[in-house]
């Protein structure tokens, strides 16, 4: 058996079953030569995870905005994604805002294929450069029922991440999720959804590092949306890719943590 990996999908297949599969896109718009980066702010009053993005911190925290490389936008229309990010002493918040017309979400069960259905993720290591054995990350992925898939992946490099290590599980992190629209039901049109995720430092703590972050620390991570029903693949960070993939760490873009308070 060989661990393959598809448009930040996880799937177990038989040796030589990976070319069976079949791309469901390709890319439309050019690559970005130059890798993002993002200033991730301190909040002083934490953050409540209700699955909202209405506090004061949310709203004056800047904008991580997706592209959806593999989707004619012209012909189709951006089912647009953006994220936000804070941090304190104790976690790493994110909230993530989705348009969506078919909210598509039944998985249910922790470390289940939520890949399949419309989910949010981010791949995160604490380590800004590239290391000579590979970039060893953390993933999380979450559908709109907040169902969390976990685990540490081992040598991401240019190429399809394939060592990763499922049964690792992360601590202490929170998940709430909200919806404008009928789950599952896809003979009308929705309007779309929020995620919060609250990742506790502490999982980072694997990987070395300094936990929590200090001023000016610098980690690479790649937040990314699977399309769900009718859906786009998007995400923050251009892997390069001709068809939708997710899991190519060189391609991560820099989180860099400030200690300025948000809104001062």
């Amino acid at each position: 058996m060989v661990y393959s990996l598809l448009l930040g999908f996880i799937a177990v297949l038989p040796l030589g079953a990976e070319q069976e599969i079949t791309p469901t896109s390709t890319r439309v718009q050019p690559p970005a030569a130059e890798l993002p980066s993002y200033t991730v702010l301190r909040t002083d009053q934490g953050i409540d995870i209700d699955g909202h993005s209405k506090e004061t911190d949310w709203q004056l925290a800047p904008t991580l905005d997706f592209i959806m490389p593999w989707s004619d936008l012209e012909k189709e229309g951006a089912q647009s994604t953006i994220a936000r990010l804070l941090w304190d002493d104790d976690y790493l918040y994110i909230v993530y805002e989705c348009v969506d017309p078919y909210l598509d979400a039944e998985v249910e069960t922790h470390d289940g294929p939520v890949y399949r259905e419309d989910a949010v993720e981010i791949f995160a290591t604490p380590h800004a450069a590239k290391s000579e054995d590979g970039i060893t990350y953390f993933g999380y992925e979450m559908n709109i029922k907040g169902t969390l898939l976990d685990y540490i992946a081992f040598g991401g490099g240019d190429e399809w991440t394939s060592n990763i290590h499922f049964p690792w599980q992360s601590e202490g992190v929170l998940i709430a999720t909200s919806f404008d629209g009928t789950l599952n039901d896809h003979t009308d049109v929705d309007q779309g959804w929020i995620l919060e995720i609250a990742i506790p430092h502490d999982n980072f703590r694997h990987l070395g590092g300094q936990i929590p972050p200090r001023d000016g620390d610098i980690w690479r991570a790649g937040l990314n949306r699977t399309a769900g029903h009718q859906g786009q693949h998007g995400l923050w960070s251009d892997t390069h890719s001709a068809n939708a993939s997710f899991h190519h760490a060189t391609r991560f873009g820099k989180l860099i943590f400030s200690a300025k308070t948000i809104g001062d």
